[in-house]
């Protein structure tokens, strides 16, 4: 009886510590709900293949997306490197510009520093009229306001 006691504790701790902190709802459904937080995270547990999920960079991407298109300077660094790489999109090195270039700006420090590293690497394999192009388009880059469902 103290076995079956202890080991259904044991299960019972196991599953609280896999779900989201009491009051709190579970981190797909912040993420639906426009959390950018939430989609972030949500987005590198399919680009990671933890959390239970399977590895997936066109869901990776559509989470990025989202929480990037909030603002989100590490969500607009993970997408670049998507396009710089070809993960669940084509490759793409104006669009890793351009994503990398919002990030660049949005951080300060050593931070913006490594992601300029990062959109430079891409950039090194750019003419200068794809470059001048991803500069626009990063210059044109508007916010998009939370969408609930």
């Amino acid at each position: 009886m103290r076995l079956l006691l202890l080991a259904l504790i044991a299960t019972t701790l196991a599953v609280a510590q896999d779900g989201p902190p009491p009051g709190r709802a579970p981190l797909k459904v912040r993420a639906a709900q426009g959390d950018p937080e939430a989609q972030f995270t949500l987005a590198k547990n399919f680009e990671a293949g933890r959390g239970g999920l399977t590895k997936d960079y066109v869901q990776a991407h559509h989470w990025y997306l989202l929480s990037a298109n909030q603002g989100d300077p590490w969500a607009q660094a993970s997408i670049g490197l998507l396009y710089r790489f070809g993960k669940g999109v084509p490759k793409d090195l104006v669009q890793a510009y351009m994503w990398l270039s919002l990030a660049t700006s949005a951080t300060h420090g050593p931070d913006s520093d490594s992601l300029a590293e990062l959109r430079d690497a891409a950039g090194v394999h750019m003419t200068k009229e794809e470059i001048a192009e991803a500069t626009r388009l990063a210059s044109a880059w508007k916010p998009a306001p939370v969408a609930h469902p």
